[in-house]
């Protein structure tokens, strides 16, 4: 395991966070975060009962597999499962997020449900599977440096280009033949309507990729996930991630992991898939921003878990 100083990371947040982004960046989450939490409570996502809870909590100081054992002890009659380190990380900026960040500084308002590409710059197909922008790049190259101190066992990914460009630079020291690289369509971004979010051809991504394993990645060429008609509701995303997490996260073998995807999806994941009674840890996601959890499932059927 790996042992993280406090000069690195506080309560799973990076401390120079107002260094790393604009304060205009950071209230922009902050109003995210306030109107789509919205979103959900009148969708009824934080009403569902699942048969595995899945709590996390931030990390900060010396890490150790005493921590993992007690952490369940607040609820001794749940089974506790497995308890899992994970990096969790959004993608650096990618083009459709620069497309938006011009038409709001333009005072251009959009609706993001909007199927017309010439009033809403996240269905334009010029941006089908939004790659990094330079400013990305250098964003995820930046990260470098925290990454050093975390030691993944495997890197899971979504494998839309933009969070495998993000991966690549940000865990590249950990880019070594005992450490597997995974695509995994679980940790896709929100499905449908925004061509931002339609994978490229499979074969293609494959190509660009090689060292990445895209054994579960599904279907063919063609997307066949995303609807070019709707955009996944908020429940049925949360279904995805909990599904994700629990039948394959919780079932790989190691113990310290990261993945690396989006902001709509891993605030999903923070809000309404697990427990998480940090606000920050569950605010909106910066670009290339990683957050560090102990990620604990427990379960209260004790007969078939």
């Amino acid at each position: 395991m790996s042992s993280f100083s406090n000069d690195n990371v506080v309560d799973g947040l990076i401390p120079n966070k107002v260094e790393r982004w604009s304060v205009s960046e950071i209230k922009s989450s902050e109003k995210v975060s306030k109107l789509v939490r919205s979103h959900f409570e009148e969708a009824g996502v934080f009403e569902v009962k699942r048969k595995i809870k899945i709590t996390a909590t931030g990390i900060s100081g010396q890490i150790g597999m005493e921590t993992n054992e007690s952490s369940n002890k607040s609820c001794p009659s749940q089974k506790l499962l497995v308890t899992k380190i994970i990096h969790f990380q959004r993608h650096g900026q990618g083009y459709h997020n620069l497309l938006g960040d011009m038409y709001r500084e333009l005072g251009m308002k959009f609706d993001i449900d909007d199927t017309n590409p010439q009033s809403n710059p996240f269905v334009r197909p010029e941006i089908v599977d939004s790659p990094l922008t330079a400013n990305g790049r250098k964003q995820a190259e930046s990260c470098q440096l925290q990454t050093r101190s975390l030691s993944p066992q495997v890197v899971i990914v979504s494998p839309l280009h933009r969070a495998l460009q993000t991966a690549l630079l940000s865990f590249a020291d950990h880019r070594k033949e005992e450490v597997p690289w995974i695509a995994h369509d679980g940790a896709r971004e929100q499905l449908g309507l925004l061509t931002c979010n339609k994978r490229l051809p499979l074969s293609q991504t494959i190509k660009d990729y090689p060292d990445v394993d895209f054994q579960f990645v599904s279907g063919t060429d063609k997307d066949e996930m995303w609807n070019p008609h709707q955009r996944e509701l908020p429940l049925d995303e949360a279904d995805r991630i909990y599904d994700f997490l629990t039948t394959f996260v919780m079932k790989r073998e190691e113990k310290e992991i990261a993945i690396v995807g989006h902001s709509a999806w891993l605030f999903n994941m923070c809000n309404a898939v697990m427990d998480i009674q940090d606000d920050e840890l569950r605010s909106w996601f910066l670009t290339s921003e990683i957050r560090t959890m102990n990620v604990t499932f427990t379960s209260d059927d004790h007969s078939k878990l």
